[in-house]
């Protein structure tokens, strides 16, 4: 499968999750690559790969309360990376409240 470039907001959050999770061995974002992503109207699923073994045997990851607020997403978005048989599968963004949103990243920042 074709590796694809990590947008700026999927950057940031797998950093973010690395500083919090990096005792677990989450991988910093560098690490981690982008398969395929779909916006799905109300959210964003990222199918991402890493040679790192996550000390979580299966499971999430999340933002810890933080959350992301975005430009036009009235009640921000979350965040959360699923871990399957120790390795990292997918990051997933859902908005709260089923906001719409349509994938673009306006301006944002994760608070």
């Amino acid at each position: 499968m074709r590796e694809i470039e990590q947008s700026a907001l999927e950057a940031a959050v797998l950093g973010r999750l690395h500083v919090m999770h990096g005792g677990l061995g989450f991988p910093p974002a560098n690490m981690v690559r982008v398969l395929r992503r779909e916006s799905t109207g109300c959210g964003r699923y990222v199918d991402i790969e890493s040679d790192a073994e996550i000390e979580v045997e299966n499971g999430y990851l999340d933002l810890g309360g933080s959350f992301i607020e975005m430009e036009g997403v009235a009640n921000g978005i979350m965040a959360v990376a699923l871990v399957h048989n120790r390795r990292l599968t997918e990051l997933e963004f859902s908005t709260y409240g089923g906001d719409a949103w349509n994938g673009d990243e306006r301006r944002w920042k994760i608070v």
